[in-house]
This record gives C-alpha cells, structure tokens and sequence, in this order.
C-alpha cells in the first residue's frame, strides 16, 4: 500500500473509534437506560477533556519537546474511545486493544510518532482514563 492509503487508514481510525462509541451510548440508552448512558457519555467527554488540556499544558511548556519528545494527541484521542470500548466486555477489550497496537504500529510506519512519543503519551493518559471509565461502573 502506498503511504497516502495508509495515510487514509489511519485518518478513519478515531472517527471509526468514535461511531463505534455513539452506537455503544445508543444500545445503552435503549437497553440500560438513562443513567449509565450518560455516565459513560460524561466519563469520555471528561476524558477528551483531559487528553486535550495535557495536549494545551505541553504546548505551553514544551515539556515533551525538552526531551525530544511529542505528545501524540492521536495516541491519547484513540485511548479514550478504546478505554470506553473495552469497558463493555472481554472480548470488546481484546478487540479494542489490539486495534490500538495496530493503529501505533501505523503511526511509527507512517513516521507521525515515534514508539517512545506514543508510550509517553500512553503512560501519561492511560491511568486517568482508566479511573474514569471505573467510575462509570458504579451506574451498572
């Protein structure tokens, strides 16, 4: 494949991410009801929120580029819809997991961040997501 199919690929990563998400907050409204569709609605928006204010945060103190290092927005925009998904069950986390190494995988052949910039950015966001969609649990 050529670097701009990839390059497709990988552009239609998070936004497949995204409607898997929306159609998972849909089955829930309809078949959980109410309050654990929208506690996970809040969790995933509180996670873009965070992802985005430590994305702002380095831009501001260029933090990361201090030690040659670049925030992957894509790695931590990914972890929050496969952090959501993985919440629903087993295999749903083994799936969503899997995709996220394939989509680094991509990013390092496509040169967008190299494997240290995307196990940064995951050790950075990865717990705090995690914590958040534990939350979400309670409403089950």
């Amino acid at each position: 494949m050529t670097y701009q199919q990839l390059d497709f690929i990988a552009d239609l990563y998070i936004p497949f991410l995204a409607f898997l998400m929306l159609c998972r907050l849909l089955w829930q409204l309809k078949n959980v009801g109410l309050m654990q569709a929208m506690a996970d609605l809040v969790t995933t928006v509180l996670g873009v929120i965070y992802i985005y204010a430590l994305m702002f945060l380095d831009q501001y103190t260029g933090a990361y580029a201090r030690f040659g290092l670049d925030y992957s927005t894509h790695t931590a925009l990914a972890l929050v819809f496969v952090i959501s998904l993985a919440f629903i069950n087993k295999k749903a986390a083994i799936a969503s997991s899997s995709s996220m190494v394939i989509y680094a995988l991509l990013m390092m052949y496509q040169n967008y961040h190299t494997l240290l910039d995307i196990l940064v950015t995951t050790v950075m966001v990865l717990p705090i997501l995690i914590w958040l969609k534990s939350r979400s649990l309670r409403y089950k």
